[in-house]
């Protein structure tokens, strides 16, 4: 049994790298754009309160809501997280599954 674990563990990082730079742009781009939106909505309502627009009470009001939103947004992005780990861990076990079998003929995988 002549294993280059070495190789192994860089091909299994490859795997992993590739599930993950899948899933991070996705998190990334929708984090962002909620985070661009929540910043100039606020500074928006920040201005209203000062040209006297809005009381602050309102504005309070007003940006607990729209915490509540970016909350949302930050939880849903953590789940995509988790499940990108899930997929990226599943892919370098896959790595490994395949040279377990390759160098250990008739072994039947306890991956």
């Amino acid at each position: 049994m002549e294993i280059d674990f070495k190789a192994v563990a860089a091909d299994m990082l490859k795997a992993i790298k590739n599930v993950v730079g899948d899933n991070i742009k996705d998190i990334e781009d929708m984090v962002d754009d909620e985070l661009e939106d929540f910043a100039k909505r606020t500074a928006i309502l920040t201005q209203k309160v000062a040209n006297g627009d809005l009381s602050v009470e309102q504005a309070k009001s007003i940006l607990k809501i729209r915490k509540n939103a970016v909350e949302t947004v930050i939880l849903s992005a953590a789940g995509i997280g988790i499940l990108a780990a899930e997929e990226a861990i599943n892919a370098a076990i896959g790595v490994l599954k395949n040279v377990i079998l390759d160098a250990i003929p008739g072994v039947s995988s306890i991956l």
